[in-house]
């Protein structure tokens, strides 16, 4: 020391040159924590494994951070506006290079997903992109995407998870700025009051502020060149805890310079005798501060390790202090504590003192105290922690808007859902495979608070109703129903059929007699024809020769007449029955017209319809029901073919009669109307043998036209035989084929029925199936028109990668993404995944589950493994630190139990505080940890500053050395923890709640170590120990 003092101006030129130097090669700070002090998970844990995965296959698209554009009006959002937003993200579709967009997400090119990310109101819409800055920095890429995303008539946001440790970044670096500003101030009013000097508090600010430089400086080369753990907390530690113990050690030296300079050492030997004896204890101090931050690098996670910067601040703090302090002594001396003139001496504690008394003698009562206090914070404190990363924020930030504005619209498990990620050695987008997706989808769907989930088979979260089984079987069976219905029909037509062709049996038999009736009326006709030429023949002599009276005459032509229209009576008679006998044969025509047609259709029909469902279902092919069912199908198809021949047949004979029919009734139409003119032309014979005088002529010249009619009636009866003949030889053909056709449908008839007593078995099998299963029970089969179908495969590139190695599970919960309830169904969801595909083809596969939950649930795991370890750590090294500075092993123990009851009492303290009356649902996550390093580790030094002074004094009983230890250490340990609580007290401005809590911890807790365990618990057992104190050590003592 003697010779740094010698050396001081070298010391600080040393000083000076290493701080610039350092200054302007090490980086600015907060780039790096944006860069490398992001939260990250391990290796080996579920989210971790799942980053991994989809790294591996989403080389090309949709990689990176997920970020959530979020368009919001306070009303439903108009046609107009919709327009706008569509032009925005179309924009950022053709600019997505510039945004560093590697895909983006929206209804407008997915219709299908128009429910997901368009809310019910209308007031809301999402669009989902995935970001990958590569070497810019996210910061920027955000800020550009933050501009480019305005849209006019909607209030635009952004969130993630990405984007919210961003911004609990910004607001640790805006806290930083504001607790640094408030240490300073606070630090020097304080010293103001305690040292009541302008002069000396300046030094500690002067001393702690190049050691905090520096240290940031080293910290920052470190955490670029060799990933040196940092975090949000590195720098805020740093400030703290710098601040904090070093202007607690300044004080301690500066108190003890000033105890010498007034015993009337001069300046040299008052520094060598303050380092002699207060440095020794600051050394002590700084070193057990040191290992206990130092022990923190021993952990796994890169949060907590990022505090051992704090350890490297304490050994440049400690270089300061032994080389710095003593240059601003030796060059101020005594005007280092103006304007203070005269009596310079320390001032002994009265408050400690009184403490002291009353402890020592009165050691029940004042246990009695300390247990009435600490207790109950005790016995209160439950551990209950908090992941909630939007509680660090608060609602200024858009990140924070835009989550509570989706978590309102959608649900907030729909912000930021779990993903389950599978990676299997060959592709899955097979039948096979996408059935299993869908049966690991519903046990997913199973797991409580699971409210959806979104998958290869349920692209937009509903279950595909048409994949199982159960709701094809019903399909199947409706179809069954209507063909057994159909064929009811088809059995009734054909037995009416049948019964129509027996009824019309009797009528063709009248039919053919009728045509013998038809032959010997034409017959009379060609008789009567014959007499009729006779009679008119006579006429004619008679009318040429005269001989005969007119009314002879009159007589014979009346005669004419009467037989001509018996002739048309009798024919139009035959006519008649001619018409009953065609009317028969169409009528049998018109029901039975679409036999030949219907009947294979149908059965084509049901056959197809039966062997779809069996390949669907192949194991249905050993139930006895079906075997009954596909044996009655096989005979339907046979009989069907066979009756269809012997239907086409007949058909073929009555269109041959029906071609005869037609013709026959063309000419007896004509025939008949010919017979009417015939005998309506005697009207005029006999009115001319009226006037016979007058017009003998006109009646020779009638009855001229009607003899030259006669052979063209006599040709039209030759006709008239000749289509009588045809039509007998048809009927006769006709009917010895209706007799086959009538067999012929009765017994398709009857292989009907068989066809309806098996479709109603498998009828009755199908609906069995469908209303007594659940549709996991029934089965899942994948249709090849789903595979074919153009927008699922478009859907599906969302849940199956490009090379089809990799399955993703969206799950929806109904819970916040960041509560303990989320985390403790990420469990859940792990162990019900695991059953799911235990005994399958992916059971092998790579399981990952990634989302906010998830990493949550994982930070939770390791860093709960994490402070149990690095707390053992930490304890051993500050009780081997306090074993070697004491002496002692008894002091270690009881000065650490201490230190331990003050922490969880405080702890207990700050969980009254925020959980129960603030309402929070715990104490974030980070603060236990921390809190318990910087408590122990400052709890420590205030411990070494007592015990170290009741050490100077063992020559003195034990009673009789703490209370003079107390007096003399007091007001330095009060004063320190007054400006340590308030160096902690100005990180509460920040605004980010975990610095809060690890404030207000800290604080309570150096208050209840400075004026209760250390006042009123350590005394009393340092009297009932009494020389046992320095246990082993005890004759080292003596």
């Amino acid at each position: 020391m003697k010779r740094l003092v010698q050396l001081k101006w070298i010391v600080v030129l040393v000083w000076a040159l290493i701080s610039i130097l350092l200054a302007w090669k090490a980086p600015a700070m907060e780039p790096l924590v944006r860069e490398k002090g992001q939260i990250k998970v391990p290796e080996g844990y579920a989210s971790q494994r799942a980053a991994e995965i989809k790294s591996r296959h989403q080389q090309t698209e949709n990689h990176g951070t997920s970020v959530i554009i979020v368009f919001h009006d306070r009303v439903k959002i108009s046609g107009h506006e919709m327009g706008h937003i569509r032009s925005t993200l179309e924009r950022l579709e053709k600019n997505k290079k510039q945004y560093a967009i590697t895909g983006l997400t929206t209804h407008f090119r997915e219709p299908a997903l128009k429910s997901e990310l368009v809310s019910k109101d209308g007031k809301t819409v999402m669009a989902i992109a995935s970001m990958d800055p590569g070497k810019k920095s996210f910061k920027t890429v955000r800020a550009a995407l933050q501009k480019a995303v305005k849209t006019p008539g909607v209030e635009v946001m952004m969130t993630g998870n990405r984007l919210i440790n961003e911004d609990v970044t910004d607001s640790s670096q805006a806290g930083l700025k504001k607790t640094e500003a408030i240490t300073i101030v606070f630090i020097l009013a304080v010293l103001v009051l305690v040292y009541r000097s302008i002069v000396a508090p300046l030094i500690p600010l002067l001393t702690v502020g190049l050691s905090y430089l520096v240290s940031q400086f080293i910290v920052a080369i470190l955490v670029d060149k060799l990933d040196f753990p940092v975090s949000n907390f590195t720098q805020i530690f740093l400030v703290a805890v710098l601040f904090g113990i070093g202007t607690d050690y300044c004080i301690l030296l500066l108190s003890r310079f000033k105890e010498e300079l007034a015993d009337g050492k001069e300046t040299l030997p008052a520094i060598l005798a303050t380092y002699r004896s207060a440095g020794k204890t600051v050394l002590f101090s700084g070193i057990a501060v040191l290992i206990g931050f130092a022990s923190i690098g021993l952990a796994s996670f890169k949060l907590y390790q990022s505090a051992s910067a704090v350890a490297v601040g304490v050994a440049v703090l400690l270089l300061a202090l032994f080389s710095i302090v003593p240059f601003f002594m030796a060059v101020l001396k005594k005007g280092l504590f103006w304007p203070v003139r005269g009596d310079i001496s320390h001032h002994e504690s009265k408050i400690w003192e009184r403490a002291g008394l009353f402890a020592l003698a009165r050691p029940f009562l004042s246990l009695a105290i300390v247990a009435v206090i600490m207790v109950p914070l005790l016995i209160s404190y439950n551990g209950k922690l908090s992941f909630n990363s939007l509680d660090e924020l608060g609602d200024n930030y858009d990140s924070v808007k835009a989550f509570n504005i989706i978590a309102e619209s959608f649900g907030a498990g729909k912000a930021m859902p779990a993903e389950v990620v599978l990676e299997n050695d060959e592709p899955v987008k097979s039948k096979d495979y996408l059935a299993l997706i869908e049966k690991i989808s519903a046990d997913l769907d199973k797991v409580p608070h699971v409210a959806q989930i979104q998958s290869a088979t349920r692209p937009d979260g509903s279950v595909m109703k048409e994949i199982y089984v159960k709701n094809q079987a019903k399909t199947l069976g409706e179809g069954l129903e209507k063909s057994h219905n159909g064929i009811q029909k088809i059995k009734s037509g054909l037995t009416g059929a049948s019964g129509s062709l027996e009824n019309a049996k009797s009528k063709f038999k009248e039919a053919t007699d009728g045509i013998g009736e038809l032959e010997a009326g034409s017959e009379k006709i060609s008789a009567g024809m014959g007499n009729l030429s006779n009679s008119l023949s006579r006429i004619e002599e008679g009318i040429q020769s005269g001989s005969a009276g007119a009314d002879e005459l009159k007589s014979g032509v009346k005669n004419a007449q009467q037989q001509a229209k018996e002739l048309q009576s009798g024919f139009n008679q035959l006519y008649g029955k001619y018409q009953l006998v065609q009317s028969g044969i169409r009528q049998f025509i018109s029901q039975t017209d679409q036999l030949p047609a219907d009947i294979p259709k149908q059965v084509s029909s049901l056959q197809a319809a039966y062997q779809a469902f069996l390949k669907d279902n192949p194991e249905a092919a050993n139930d006895p029901q079906f075997q009954k069912v596909q044996q009655a199908m096989n005979e339907l198809g046979l009989g069907a073919g066979n009756d269809n021949d012997t239907i086409v047949s007949l058909y073929s004979q009555i269109d041959a009669v029906t071609a005869t029919l037609e013709s026959v009734d063309a000419k007896l139409s004509a025939i008949s109307a010919g017979l009417g003119r015939f005998a309506d032309g005697f009207t005029p014979i006999i009115n001319g043998l009226d006037q016979l005088e007058n017009g003998l002529n006109q009646t020779a010249a009638g009855q001229n036209e009607v003899i030259r009619k006669i052979p063209a009636l006599q040709k039209g009866l030759q006709g008239i035989a000749d289509g009588q003949a045809q039509l007998k030889t048809g009927l006769t053909t006709f009917g010895t084929h209706m007799n086959q056709l009538s067999d012929g449908l009765d017994k398709s008839a009857a292989g009907l029925g068989k066809i309806e007593s098996g479709l109603y078995d498998a009828g009755s099998y199908l609906n069995d199936l469908a209303d007594e299963t659940s549709m996991e029970q029934s089965g899942i089969y994948i249709p090849d028109a789903l595979l074919s179908n153009a927008d699922y495969q478009k859907a599906l590139g969302h849940y199956i990668s490009k090379d089809g190695k990799m399955v993703t599970f969206h799950l929806i919960l109904n819970e916040n993404p960041y509560s303990n309830r989320a985390m403790a169904d990420i469990s859940h969801i792990n162990r019900a995944l695991k059953d799911a595909v235990k005994g399958t083809k992916l059971e092998n596969a790579h399981i990952g589950i990634g989302g906010v939950s998830s990493i949550n649930r994982d930070l939770d795991k390791m860093s709960k493994a994490d402070y149990t370890r690095t707390v053992t750590f930490m304890l051993i090294g500050v009780a081997a630190a306090l074993l070697i500075f004491l002496r002692s092993i008894v002091m270690p123990l009881y000065l650490l139990a201490s230190l331990l009851i003050t922490y969880f009492a405080s702890a207990g303290l700050t969980e009254i505080i925020f959980v129960h009356l603030l309402g929070y649902p715990g104490i974030s996550w980070a603060v236990p940890f921390f809190g318990f390093v910087i408590l122990i580790a400052l709890g420590t030094d205030y411990s070494i500053f007592l015990m170290e002074r009741f050490n100077e004094y063992q020559h003195l009983p034990a009673k009789e050395a703490i209370l003079l230890a107390m007096k003399k250490m007091g007001t330095v340990i009060l004063s320190a923890a007054i400006i340590l609580s308030g160096t902690f007290a100005a990180m509460m401005p920040s605004g980010v709640l975990s610095l809060l809590q690890i404030a207000t911890l800290t604080l309570t807790g150096l208050l209840f170590y400075a004026l209760i365990m250390l006042p009123l618990f350590v005394p009393v057992l340092v009297k009932m120990l009494g020389k046992a104190n320095w246990w082993p050590f005890i004759a080292n003592q003596k």
